[in-house]
């Protein structure tokens, strides 16, 4: 299908989407204030080495160590340099994970300077082709290095393949001479800006045209695209508009939409997307829409829609780690495999490897999503400084119970004031005077006056003593 990649750049922040069909399919975002580390290289130094749970935690030079597993390995002690690559970001109090396996991609081919193979890329199916470029592959490989050949490189030329891997064996020098002379903790390695990583990486032959907002980063991916084979006839385009380009592309209510938890279905279903610590869970409701014919067609119909969007949502949202989708329940065996199989065509243009487990008897699928930056929540939102992120804050129901047990406790002293002030966050306030104030007064025999705060916390209140006493 038709593709365009869009990409807009400021000082502050680079967004890059992927629009198929003149729908946004996946949206990518990274500031200058939280860098993207994925890819970088590392010298570190082993902080320290957890038996336990075979792992140890490498000082980098930043905020946080970082975490690498050993598994078997037990060649690193305390104090010892080691060269890693972040294979995913700092999320929350987690710091970076890391890799001892190094690797550097290009468009065609991916350079394991710590290996010796050679694998091609189980989407190339052609068996000629497939014969064709193991021994390209073979005759460009650096001596103790491995290589991995991308779908992207299926009918490139032999110079074209050579020449993508020459300059990864370049790269690869270069990093290693910083090494031999650096001193741990050190960076020796950061991967291209996120402008010209995702057109490397998302540029296929789908892909019609290229749209950047900078005329710095539309001058390097024009260089990026000169270096591919096959991008003749992409059209790059400097979008000089006042107007915001996503904006431009009538994809702005998408991007506002990325905030939502409800999700509409074209049949009046909808989707319900939560997130937890451990997992991101999805419930399937049928809403306004009652079908034409079976109870179970019209939970199918529904079903089938959820899957698919389920699928671009994920990728939209860029939504890593488990999923759990909560389907309509179906009673048939060949309906739930049906719902598996469209699950499973669906995620067929995702990157991230998206693996659909079984079905179980309560209608659930668990997913899991390969996530190695931080997902587009983490980057877009912060907790609400009302509810601290719990979504909730008590009813005004509830604050008004605690108040009035408040104001009890303090006329059963004695002494106390009979003329009291309550002083409440404007939605508590109004709810007080409009709705209880009056039988209040009369049941407790004193008289309670009620000022709005809007400074106040919504569930936070001040009982006073207006008597002057």
């Amino acid at each position: 299908m038709p593709q365009q990649i869009i990409v807009s750049s400021t000082p502050e922040e680079v967004r890059m989407g992927l629009v198929e069909n003149g729908i946004l399919q996946e949206f990518m975002v990274e500031r200058a204030m939280s860098a993207h580390l994925v890819g970088s290289i590392f010298l570190g130094r082993v902080s320290n080495v957890v038996k336990g749970i075979q792992a140890a935690f490498i000082d980098i030079g930043l905020d946080q160590n970082a975490f690498l597993y050993l598994g078997d390995s037990k060649d690193l002690t305390e104090g010892a340099s080691v060269m890693i690559q972040i294979t995913k970001d700092p999320r929350g109090t987690k710091g970076p994970t890391a890799s001892r396996e190094i690797t550097f991609p290009g468009h065609y081919a991916v350079l394991f300077p710590f290996s010796d193979s050679i694998g091609i890329s189980r989407k190339i199916t052609d068996d000629a082709e497939r014969t064709r470029l193991r021994k390209l592959a073979e005759a460009c490989k650096p001596d103790r290095m491995g290589l991995v050949i991308r779908t992207e490189a299926e009918g490139v030329e032999a110079g074209v393949l050579e020449a993508d891997i020459n300059s990864l064996v370049a790269e690869w020098n270069v990093v290693e001479a910083r090494a031999k002379r650096a001193k741990a903790p050190a960076f020796l390695h950061r991967e291209l800006d996120l402008s010209v990583r995702m057109v490397r990486d998302y540029f296929t032959k789908d892909v019609q045209e290229v749209i950047v907002d900078n005329r710095d980063v539309f001058q390097r991916i024009q260089a990026l695209l000169a270096e591919m084979q096959g991008t003749e006839d992409v059209k790059l385009r400097l979008w000089d508009s006042g107007e915001d380009v996503f904006s431009g592309f009538g994809l702005g209510d998408t991007l506002a939409s990325l905030a939502d938890r409800r999700v509409e279905l074209p049949s009046g279903g909808y989707l319900v997307i939560d997130h937890t610590e451990a997992m991101t869970v999805i419930d399937v409701n049928s809403g306004s829409y009652s079908g034409k014919t079976s109870l179970e067609e019209t939970i199918m119909e529904i079903n089938r829609q959820a899957a698919r969007e389920i699928t671009h949502q994920l990728r939209l949202r860029d939504i890593g780690g488990i999923i759990v989708v909560d389907f309509i329940d179906m009673h048939s065996e060949e309906n739930r495999q049906e719902i598996l199989s469209v699950l499973e065509e669906s995620f067929a243009g995702d990157k991230m490897r998206p693996r659909v487990q079984d079905i179980t008897a309560l209608n659930l699928v668990e997913i899991t999503r390969k996530k190695s930056r931080q997902n587009l929540e983490a980057v877009l939102f912060a907790d609400c400084p009302v509810c601290s992120g719990s979504g909730r804050v008590q009813s005004r129901e509830a604050i008004a119970l605690e108040i009035k047990r408040r104001i009890r406790g303090l006329l059963k002293q004695q002494g106390s004031a009979k003329d009291i002030v309550v002083v409440a966050h404007p939605l508590e306030a109004g709810y007080l005077q409009q709705e209880l104030l009056k039988d209040w007064n009369r049941e407790l025999s004193c008289h309670i006056s009620v000022e709005a705060d809007v400074s106040l916390h919504v569930e936070a209140f001040m009982i006073l003593d207006n008597s002057g006493s």
